[in-house]
């Protein structure tokens, strides 16, 4: 049933080297997506908590790019950061500089998948702050910190690993979704794979390949995120009220 398969088109050269390269380009998207959506996910999740009175315009917007981002499906929002904003000359222009190293077709997928998993990342980190004990605060604030400060100082933290199970869980996602940059050109695993097959025919070798791969690489990312975890929760004092129970991460 199997004999007439054919291993070497992606043990041995061109393919090997096709398929490196796309997993290089699809941990790279990976990363970009990663740290991108942590930083804009917590710069969200604080102005949607923040309690000032001057602020309740910014909370509406902020959750109507939260919502928005959550409900517009990944592949449309692809399609419209590179086919619809690197239309612009504008943005051409401001993305010219990073050419040299990275296509707009790469750029687009980063910026993507960074708006549409920081949507995520916002919400799991607002439910951790909210879930932070408000006596925290309110001490860090009679010992003379400012809000800032003392957010930064007292309550983030213990929000991060509260919130970072859920966080971890939106990072191995952002992973996987970096399958779907192919549609725009980008050439990732998938379409490394894709061109494989379309030379050899050997359409099965191909795309297993491409699934051995992807569960190597999230597998070790979910081996990661679970060792930080752990290492957040041995920071936990007993009775600091902090956490109580904290999740597991989801392969």
């Amino acid at each position: 049933m199997f004999n007439d398969l054919s291993w070497s088109v992606v043990l041995d050269e061109p393919g090997r080297s096709f398929l490196l390269h796309g997993a290089w380009v699809s941990v790279q998207l990976a990363v970009f997506a990663i740290v991108g959506s942590t930083v804009v996910g917590t710069l969200v999740a604080l102005g949607r908590v923040s309690a000032a009175p001057g602020l309740k315009p910014l909370r509406w917007l902020l959750t109507a790019y939260v919502e928005f981002f959550r409900n517009v499906p990944l592949l449309v929002q692809l399609v419209f950061w590179s086919f619809g904003m690197f239309s612009l000359q504008f943005v051409r222009s401001l993305a010219a500089p990073l050419n040299p190293v990275y296509t707009n077709q790469f750029l687009a997928g980063v910026l993507g998948l960074t708006v549409y998993t920081s949507a995520y990342v916002a919400e799991a980190l607002r439910s951790g702050i909210q879930s932070v004990p408000k006596g925290q605060m309110e001490a860090a604030r009679a010992s003379g910190l400012g809000y800032w400060a003392a957010m930064r100082a007292v309550v983030l933290p213990q929000a991060f690993t509260l919130a970072f199970p859920a966080i971890g869980n939106q990072y191995v996602s952002a992973t996987k979704n970096t399958s779907v940059v192919m549609a725009i050109g980008v050439t990732d695993l998938v379409f490394q794979a894709q061109q494989i097959e379309s030379a050899t025919f050997a359409a099965f070798e191909a795309y297993t390949a491409v699934l051995a791969i992807f569960v190597v690489i999230c597998l070790a990312e979910s081996a990661l995120l679970a060792l930080i975890v752990r290492g957040l929760l041995a920071r936990i004092r007993p009775g600091s009220g902090a956490v109580a129970r904290v999740p597991a991460l989801e392969a």
